[in-house]
């Protein structure tokens, strides 16, 4: 309506967007689960000026995470960050802030309890305060604190700080920063530092390539508007591709509430027409849990159908953690994205692989988190994958040493025929 009366061209269809809003303001309710229990203003935005939409996820994955108690502290860590290093902004910028400061939080904790915490975040108030974050007026001691504040920084923060996002509009953070990220390499790093639009460092995109992969993962000829969604969203667009390849266009033709709620009792029933047809289901029986698992008696048109549901409390599979200087554990608690690296393809059983190559990828709260090769190595035993979720320092992968691997001979006469 705004561009309309401001005399701007709009092609859309009204009476269907009225329409729309209709059938929304019909089903809103049933999703009242759905909004985040953390709400209200918080006048201290203007300092740690966390998004309003990226507030409420935050302490919805604090809490989940069980580290809703450290918010205050990561909340004022924010506020440092952004003066540290001189940005911020929604989408990638938010998640950056919120998964750096977060984990330098939480890494704190850990090591020192809140006291530690307490104390880097006193050190930084008298840096960025007291001190106009002038590194050079901290003591030596107090420059040591602040050289390891980023040393476990994600990667998207470690790429924020190179430009591959774009060039920060309030100007590059300070040297010090860059040392703290990349340690040793710091010189090296801030060299490759860029610029660039990030459209002009990003390489164009392969599209059969993408539709092949797209194929492969499927198993199927993917469809034109699956190849469009997945484009746009990869790693959620398979998961909704497996939702309708297990249960169909159930969320079309089922009333909001039996889809949110089910069928409760006995006897309930739910009517609806698929493709022309008229369904009719009821629910007949619940059985008892036996080794976490329900059978579940339903009627479909009058045809009884058993189905087995199984629970939470189904045995599960045994979390098996790396312990061994040969095993490769987990850095942080969330899925694996891919196993190998996109210049190598899949990783297997065999391949070597040198120290720094990405052998794995792994993603929490949408940040991708790569796993390195810690030595030349041969991939003994891949434990986990891809989708799998994991928690922080569970196996993934077996490995030996490239100095100690013996490759198997081949058999000089295989093949060939055995004669007496």
């Amino acid at each position: 309506a705004y561009l309309t009366e401001a005399g701007f061209k709009v092609n859309l269809n009204v009476r269907l967007a009225e329409l729309a809003v209709q059938k929304v303001r019909e089903w809103i309710n049933y999703y009242d689960w759905a909004e985040s229990p953390f709400k209200g203003f918080d006048y201290m935005v203007v300092k740690h000026r966390m998004p309003g939409g990226a507030f409420p996820s935050s302490f919805e994955q604090a809490e989940k995470n069980g580290f809703l108690h450290l918010m205050p502290y990561i909340l004022e860590l924010m506020s440092y960050y952004n003066r540290i290093v001189k940005y911020f902004d929604v989408t990638p910028g938010s998640q950056i802030t919120w998964v750096t400061c977060s984990g330098i939080v939480n890494r704190y904790a850990k090591e020192h309890g809140e006291a530690g915490v307490r104390h880097i975040l006193d050190l930084l108030r008298r840096f960025v305060e007291e001190k106009g974050c002038d590194f050079s007026a901290m003591s030596e001691e107090e420059q040591e604190e602040l050289l390891d504040l980023f040393k476990t920084a994600p990667g998207d923060f470690k790429n924020l700080i190179l430009g591959k996002y774009g060039k920060l509009p309030a100007g590059w953070p300070d040297e010090w920063v860059y040392r703290s990220a990349f340690g040793e390499e710091w010189e090296k790093k801030l060299a490759e530092r860029t610029e660039k639009s990030p459209l002009e460092t990003v390489p164009e995109l392969d599209l059969e390539q993408a539709f092949r992969e797209l194929k492969d993962k499927l198993g199927r000829e993917p469809t034109e508007e699956e190849f469009i969604i997945y484009l746009m969203h990869p790693k959620d667009a398979l998961n909704f591709f497996e939702f309708f390849e297990k249960y169909g266009k159930a969320s079309y033709v089922l009333p909001t509430p039996v889809f949110r709620y089910g069928l409760r009792k006995p006897g309930d029933k739910v009517e609806f027409t698929f493709l022309g047809k008229p369904y009719t289901i009821e629910l007949v029986s619940v059985g008892a849990e036996h080794d976490g698992v329900i059978h579940v008696v339903v009627k479909v048109n009058n045809k009884t159908r058993v189905f087995e549901v199984a629970t939470p409390r189904v045995k599960k599979k045994e979390v098996r953690m790396a312990k061994g200087p040969n095993e490769i554990g987990s850095p942080i608690k969330g899925n694996v994205w891919r196993l190998g690296n996109p210049k190598r393809g899949e990783l297997k059983v065999g391949d070597i692989y040198h120290k720094g190559e990405e052998i794995a990828n792994l993603e929490a709260m949408k940040m991708e988190t790569p796993v390195y090769a810690p030595f030349d190595c041969v991939i003994e035993e891949i434990c986990v994958k891809v989708n799998e979720p994991v928690v922080e320092g569970q196996l993934l992968f077996v490995v030996r040493p490239l100095e100690e691997y013996t490759p198997r001979e081949t058999p000089t006469n295989l093949g060939e025929e055995v004669k007496d």
